[in-house]
Order: C-alpha cells, then sequence, then structure tokens
C-alpha cells in the first residue's frame, strides 16, 4: 500500500473523530485534504515526542564519538537525534575494549562544574546540540569510545514517506491529539476542544506508562556526607 492510502486512512479516521463522517472529497480537493491532514499530523508529532523517551525511536549505547585528544570536552550530537536520555543511573561513559572506564553523570547545565576540584565528580549535560563534559579526557582516556543512550528526532510524515505511522504508540493517540489541536483552531469546533483534550490526556498517560513499564523502582538518592571528617 502506498503511504498516502496509510496516511489518508489515518486522516479519515481524525475526520470522522470531529465531524462524525468521513470526508468525500476528491481531485485537488482531497489532495488539499491530504496535505493539511500531513500538516496537521508533522505539528502534533513535534508536541508528542517530547512527552517521553518513546523506546520506538530510543537508540541504547550509541557511540558518539571516539576520543581523540585531551582538550576536546564539548562533543555534538547528530542532527537525526533529538536528546540523550537523562534519567536515573544513565550516565555518559567511556568505554575502551567493552571495558567502562570512566562515566559522566548526566545532569542540568548548571551543575555540570558546582563543587570543588578536590570533590568533583565527573558530570555532562546537554547544551545546544552538544553533550559537554565537566572536564577534558585524560591521556589514559584517548581512544575510548563515548556511549550513551539517546533518542532519535520522529521524521516528518511526507506524501511519499509514512515511517512515523509506525512511530507512534498508536493510532488513536494520534487522531486524538490531531482532533485536540485542528478543533482549537476551529471557531465552529472550538466548543469539542475540551473533551478531545480529556481524551487525548487519557490515552498519552496509558501509552507513557506502556512506554515507561519495569518492575523496578528506581532508588530514593540521598546526600552523600563521605567527605566530612572527624570524630562525632
Amino acid at each position: 500500500m502506498a503511504a498516502i492510502d496509510n496516511i489518508l486512512k489515518l486522516a479519515q479516521k481524525t475526520y470522522y473523530t470531529i465531524n462524525g463522517a468521513q470526508n468525500d472529497d476528491t481531485g485537488a480537493d482531497l489532495i488539499t485534504f491530504e496535505d493539511d491532514f500531513i500538516l496537521g499530523f508533522n505539528l502534533w508529532k513535534e508536541e508528542y515526542e517530547a512527552e517521553a523517551y518513546w523506546n520506538k525511536v530510543r537508540v541504547d549505547d550509541y557511540v558518539l564519538a571516539t576520543i581523540a585528544n585531551t582538550t576536546n570536552y564539548s562533543f555534538e550530537l547528530p542532527d537525526d537525534y533529538r536528546t540523550p536520555v537523562i534519567q536515573q543511573d544513565k550516565y555518559v561513559k567511556f568505554i575502551t575494549d567493552g571495558i567502562v572506564i570512566a562515566k559522566f553523570k548526566l545532569v542540568d547545565p548548571n551543575q555540570r562544574q558546582v563543587d570543588t576540584d578536590i570533590q568533583r565528580p565527573d558530570r555532562a549535560t546537554f547544551v545546544g546540540r552538544n553533550i559537554v563534559l565537566s572536564r577534558v579526557p585524560t591521556a589514559e582516556e584517548v581512544g575510548a569510545k563515548i556511549v550513551l543512550d539517546v533518542v532519535q528526532f520522529i521524521p516528518d510524515l511526507t506524501r511519499t514517506d509514512d515511517a512515523a505511522l509506525s512511530l507512534i504508540a498508536n493510532n488513536q493517540v494520534a487522531v486524538l491529539g490531531i482532533a485536540k489541536n485542528n478543533t482549537l483552531s476551529d471557531v465552529t469546533k472550538v466548543s469539542l476542544s475540551p473533551s478531545f483534550t480529556q481524551k487525548y490526556a487519557n490515552e498519552l498517560s496509558k501509552a507513557i506508562a506502556i512506554n515507561n513499564q519495569t518492575n523496578e523502582v528506581d532508588e530514593m538518592q540521598r546526600e552523600d556526607y563521605s567527605n566530612i571528617g572527624g570524630i562525632w
């Protein structure tokens, strides 16, 4: 089936959700209907992909670069990737021959270098399109690979490329998300928007829960007082 046929099927589902009937356009009007839906999908898609680290576009143990010198501590994330995965126990790692020789905790940019030199742990942050380390690599680390988990962008929908349709959680979340946005911009249907917004929020919550399902709970992070000496 051609990409535009798959796109039209989803466009009709969205149209039916809003209007209670299918669109019966033909010829040039049908092309306009399809193009308008593609634009609406791509606008919603940018909203959707920022809601979670979606597993369908996640790449674990991505090799960002190979360390070439002891002066560069900033490494650009390629344009195909939206963000590193910034979660508890996720690190930027230096790996040599399969062995982790250094780990940099991913933190807020304001936390990259806030400690004294003696106590400063290895940290990294995402600034602009760059992974920025809290220190330069050492001579022993030259040649190591920089490895981390990342998330790709969901590609735009086009008339000839429907790959994005297979990368969303399900059709229903797309239908409701696009319906929510379209009714907000339609003064004759704006009263429908709160209903679509609530339904979309419910469907999105379910999709995120499925995406993040686990049988292990992250441990609470406690203060580290190991640097305090003396007798109590």
